[in-house]
């Protein structure tokens, strides 16, 4: 129950992906994954993503988002990665977002590029382990850690 003068959460739906490729190195025997970061409008360095439209389904509105913000389309869905939460300030109230995440594979030659009007300033592929210390928020390196897993593990199987 609200107390007197309590505004109240507003709640969003979101979401985004983690963008993957294996890259090979120059020096380096062995290839390594990348991930596709970005930075946003806020100066935080973040995996795509944005809200989930009427009547859309979650992992649409991940490719969509994906597509508008970094440019990167005909990616191929490796396994959803579960959900995040955060809440904030926003428009003099609190707003709680969920957002569910989903791993992709890109296709070979895709390079990310930022959409400013999307409030993407940069878009790189960086190295995974790279990317750990880039992203900005704790809840998307936890994400690139379980995203690493799922790589690592259909990797072994073949």
């Amino acid at each position: 129950m609200k107390t007197p003068g309590e505004k109240e959460v507003k709640e969003l739906h979101s979401a985004g992906g983690v963008v993957a490729r294996k890259s090979r190195k120059p020096g380096r025997p062995e290839p390594t994954w990348e991930v596709v970061v970005m930075c946003s409008g806020y100066g935080t360095w973040v995996f795509p993503k944005g809200g989930v439209e009427p009547d859309e389904e979650p992992e649409e509105a991940a490719r969509r988002e994906i597509e508008e913000e970094v440019g990167l389309s005909g990616l191929s869905l490796l396994a959803p990665l579960g959900e995040t939460e955060h809440e904030y300030q926003a428009d003099g109230g609190r707003c709680r977002k969920r957002v569910d995440w989903f791993l992709f594979l890109a296709p070979a030659g895709a390079e990310p590029r930022a959409n400013r009007e999307e409030n993407a300033l940069e878009a790189a592929w960086f190295e995974a382990r790279s990317a750990l210390s880039l992203l900005t928020h704790q809840n998307q390196r936890n994400l690139l850690r379980r995203a690493l897993k799922v790589l690592n593990k259909r990797e072994q199987e073949g």
